[in-house]
């Protein structure tokens, strides 16, 4: 018996899905794969991290 593969679907969420760390609001997966630190946790995000500091990694940990 081999695993079934589940399908990918990048813009849907699930309730157990990726939270952010500062702020506790719900991302899903695609965020978190691309604002995310190289483990896909999201350490800031759009309700309490502007994009600027996104898009420069200004929201991950050591990066001040």
């Amino acid at each position: 018996m081999t695993p079934q593969q589940q399908d990918w679907k990048p813009m849907e969420s699930s309730t157990a899905g990726a939270r952010c760390r500062n702020c506790g609001t719900h991302v899903t997966q695609q965020f978190a794969r691309v604002f995310g630190d190289n483990g896909d946790v999201v350490h800031g995000c759009p309700s309490c991290t502007t994009y600027r500091e996104m898009q420069s990694g200004g929201h991950l940990p050591g990066s001040r």
